[in-house]
């Protein structure tokens, strides 16, 4: 994108849009502008999309560390080389008594500080991998990749297509625009959610205490037909879900794609998994009735089911359901018998 263009909406400033609004911050007031994350292919992905407005992106490394409860500033000191750095302490949202130092770094892709705590010196080992940043020493912490980009004209963008004071979807995403739609979802799991798949269980989820913008999500996916449930997880947290083939094999085809590199592994690695077709609770019938219009022939039950990748009892089941609300023909001078399709049959 030529740099003096007016920025406008697509996939790619949807995505950043969203992302910044789960993960980052900014402020017109202030001219700043920066999201923080542990993976780095997701952070690569946001800088391409900057430089591509005609931004330049300033790095730097965010580095945690764990204290002993209760801690003070006074108890630290980090040191690079001879230089004494500024930090700040960081308390727990849930315990209060729990803290951590909380320092920002020039980017280098290795680097060395000591932690100067209680008297006794802690070197911590900081490196940039391929999807991450490690962090190693004898003391637990954590490092994050840091983008700073403050440009007139984003933060013009952001406050006109987003409110920085209340988290919440965007009126530019409508159920027509399913493309806009995927990206801003891939934003939202690459940046909040998670991706869990054991045994037979599969499950998207994005778990937060922002009710109205989750339920915003819950009504907006409802409507371009996948299957989400919204609920309240306790006193303060509430979540949305996805489970089901039939509702990841839509994701797919609307173009959702995962830019962090643990939640595009975990997603393809789940849709591989898959030993069936699952379908979304309630939407058999349509299933049932698409997958046999799309084979237009009549087929036995076992030639359906190993269609379906699914057992031959849970297809005669559905089946059995379909005939008996006239959904499903099926041809009775045939044995085993031969069950299709017709206009007529279809309501």
């Amino acid at each position: 994108m030529i740099a003096n263009q007016p920025i406008t909406i697509n996939k790619d400033t949807v995505y950043l849009i969203e992302a910044l609004k789960v993960e980052g911050y900014w402020s017109s007031r202030n001219f700043t502008l920066v999201i923080q994350n542990k993976n780095l292919p997701l952070l690569k992905h946001i800088e391409e999309i900057t430089k591509n407005l005609g931004v330049k992106v300033g790095k730097r490394t965010l580095l945690k560390v764990r204290l002993n409860d209760n801690s003070q500033k006074e108890d630290i000191k980090i040191l690079f080389g001879k230089k004494e750095l500024n930090f700040h302490i960081e308390k727990s949202p849930f315990d209060e008594n729990k803290v951590k130092a909380v320092i920002s770094l020039p980017y280098k892709k290795n680097q060395r500080i000591l932690v100067d705590y209680n008297n006794k010196e802690y070197p911590l080992n900081i490196k940039y991998l391929k999807d991450k940043i490690s962090c190693k020493g004898d003391l637990e912490c954590w490092a994050y990749g840091d983008l700073r980009f403050p440009s007139r004209k984003i933060l013009e963008f952001l406050d006109k297509y987003a409110n920085k004071k209340k988290l919440e979807i965007g009126n530019y995403l409508s159920s027509k625009n399913t493309d806009l739609i995927a990206s801003a979802f891939s934003a939202l799991i690459d940046c909040g959610g998670s991706i869990n798949f054991y045994g037979l269980k599969r499950l998207i989820r994005v778990r937060m205490r922002n009710k109205d913008y989750l339920e915003q999500w819950s009504k907006l996916l409802t409507k371009i037909m996948i299957g989400c449930k919204f609920r309240r997880n306790n006193e303060k947290e509430y979540e949305i879900n996805i489970s089901g083939w039939e509702d990841f094999d839509r994701l797919s085809k609307i173009g959702v794609r995962f830019y962090n590199s643990k939640k595009e592994k975990e997603w393809k690695e789940m849709m591989i998994g898959f030993k069936r077709k699952q379908i979304s609770r309630g939407s058999y019938k349509e299933f049932y009735i698409r997958e046999l219009r799309e084979l237009n022939k009549k087929v036995t039950s076992e030639e359906f089911a190993n269609h379906l990748k699914k057992s031959k009892r849970v297809v005669n089941h559905y089946l059995s359901k379909l005939k008996k609300d006239r959904l499903v023909q099926y041809d009775k001078t045939h044995w085993p018998h031969l069950y299709f399709i017709s206009t007529s049959s279809v309501r």
